[in-house]
C-alpha cells in the first residue's frame, strides 16, 4: 500500500495533475496534538502531527510552509513554536495568535524564530474581539508583522474604517468570506479590493469548502475575480488538517483547482511561489 494512503486528515493518493514549482509554499496549516491543553471554551482536535503534513508537502511537490496557531491553543504558541524550530527557517515560518498588550520582548523572541505575523479569528473563537484589531494592527506594525483575519464578510465590511486604516499589511483568511454570488455587490469586496490593489492586502485562496461544504469548487467564478483583481496579493494553503470541512477533501484536487482560478502559469507561480516568499520573508 502506498505510504501516501496513511497520511491523515487528506483524503486520496495521486499527487497533482498539474506541475508545482519549486519553492512553492503551502501558506496556510495547523498542526495539533490531542494530549496538549485545550483553551477554555475551543474545540479539540484529534492528533495532527508535523511528520504528517511533511508527507503531504512530498506528495504534493510543495516545499515550503506556514504554521498558523488555531484557536484550539488560544493564546499559548508553543506546539506551533516547536513544530516551527522543527521545520526549519529554510522551510517554515508562523502566524501566531497574541494578545494586543502582549509583551514585544516576547514577539521579538518569536520573531527571531520565524513568526511574521498574528491571526484573529473573529468567527469560531471567543478570543479576540473586533474591538482588538485595531490596537493589535498598531502592535503588528511596531513588529514589523502583518495582521490576519478570519472574519464573516458581514464583520469585515463593518471594520471597514479600521481595517484601511491598519498601519501594517492585512490578511484575509479563506476568501475573505465572501459570498459566492454578488460578491461584488457585498460591502466587504469594496474593503478587500481597496487594500489589495493599495498593496496593503492579501487573500489567502484556500479552505473553498469554507464558503461551500457540498461543493468546493463552487468558489471558482470568485478566486477568478480576486486573482484578476490582484494576483499578486494572492497566495494559497491547503488548510490541512481541514478544521472546518466538514467532509477531509483531496488536496491534491484542491490544489489543482488553482489551475482554473489561474489559468495564466505565470501568475500561478506568483500564487504559489512569489507572492508567499514576499510576505513570509522566504529566501526564493
Amino acid at each position: 500500500m502506498p505510504d501516501n494512503a496513511t497520511i491523515p486528515f487528506s483524503a486520496g493518493l495521486a499527487p497533482p495533475r498539474m506541475a508545482v514549482p519549486a519553492g512553492a509554499v503551502d501558506c496556510h496549516h495547523h498542526v495539533y496534538d490531542a494530549a496538549a491543553p485545550v483553551a477554555p471554551g475551543a474545540r479539540p482536535h484529534g492528533s495532527a502531527r508535523l511528520a504528517d503534513h511533511a508527507r503531504l508537502l512530498v506528495r504534493l511537490g510543495v516545499d515550503r510552509h506556514v504554521l498558523v496557531q488555531p484557536s484550539t491553543y488560544g493564546f499559548d504558541n508553543a506546539l506551533h513554536l516547536a513544530a516551527l524550530r522543527e521545520a526549519g527557517p529554510d522551510r517554515a515560518r508562523m502566524v501566531a495568535v497574541v494578545p494586543p498588550d502582549a509583551p514585544l520582548a516576547d514577539l521579538r523572541a518569536m520573531a527571531d524564530s520565524g513568526v511574521v505575523g498574528a491571526r484573529a479569528n473573529l468567527i469560531s473563537s471567543a478570543l479576540l474581539r473586533p474591538a482588538d484589531v485595531a490596537p493589535l494592527a498598531r502592535r503588528m506594525a511596531e513588529l514589523g508583522w502583518h495582521l490576519q483575519i478570519f472574519a464573516s464578510a458581514d464583520l469585515i465590511a463593518e471594520l471597514a474604517d479600521v481595517l484601511r486604516a491598519a498601519p501594517c499589511p492585512v490578511m484575509f483568511d479563506h476568501f475573505a468570506q465572501l459570498p459566492l454570488a454578488d460578491w461584488s455587490a457585498h460591502p466587504a469586496w469594496a474593503v478587500v479590493m481597496d487594500l489589495v490593489q493599495a498593496g496593503r492586502g492579501w487573500v489567502k485562496l484556500s479552505s473553498p469548502y469554507s464558503l461551500d461544504q457540498r461543493n468546493p469548487a463552487a468558489a471558482g467564478d470568485l478566486a477568478r475575480a480576486l486573482v484578476a483583481a490582484a494576483p499578486e496579493r494572492m497566495v494559497w494553503g491547503t488548510n490541512w488538517p481541514h478544521p472546518n470541512a466538514t467532509t477531509i477533501p483531496d488536496d491534491a484536487a484542491l490544489l489543482d483547482l488553482l489551475a482554473e482560478w489561474a489559468p495564466d502559469g505565470a501568475r500561478r507561480r506568483a500564487i504559489r511561489v512569489d507572492n508567499p516568499a514576499a510576505l513570509y520573508r522566504f529566501t526564493r
